[in-house]
Order: C-alpha cells, then sequence, then structure tokens
C-alpha cells in the first residue's frame, strides 16, 4: 500500500495495486470470510495484456486498471465465501 501513495505516476499506482491484490486475493483465501462474499475480478487487458486480478465486494464489475475508460472490462473469476 506504500508503494501506491509513494508515487503520483497513475501507472505505477496500478502496478503497485496488482501486487496488493495479488497478496490480498491470497490472504482471504487463506483466512476465509466470516460474513459475505468477496468476489476475484480478472481484467485480461490490464498490464499490458497479460491480465491483472482485484478483489471486489460487490459482483458488479468496477475495473481499477483503466479507470473511466473501460470501467466494465473484466468478469468474475471466483467467489471467496
Amino acid at each position: 500500500a506504500s508503494k501506491i501513495t509513494a508515487t503520483a505516476d497513475l501507472e505505477a499506482q496500478r502496478v503497485a495495486y496488482a501486487a496488493l491484490s495479488n497478496d490480498f486475493i491470497s490472504l482471504a483465501k487463506k483466512s476465509g470470510v466470516n460474513n459475505g462474499r468477496l468476489y476475484v475480478d480478472f481484467c485480461p487487458m490490464a498490464m499490458n495484456d497479460k491480465g491483472a486480478y482485484w478483489i471486489n465486494g460487490d459482483k458488479s464489475i468496477r475495473n481499477p486498471y483503466f479507470g473511466e475508460k473501460m470501467m466494465t472490462c473484466g468478469e468474475v473469476k471466483e467467489t471467496i465465501q
């Protein structure tokens, strides 16, 4: 998280966010969720078409990697309960 706030460069922030998301997804899978669900979302176009994941508390897609340009690009890949 400190890498995200340490730079004003949006692309660098997105790269750091992708790494943080992967760590958080791993932690959530190991720990589980006490209440509700978390959704693991994926955008195949993020990170120069390598793809990137993020975690979401809502089933609707709100892509953090492309901003308003492609807000709904992506899909739910997994549900953590």
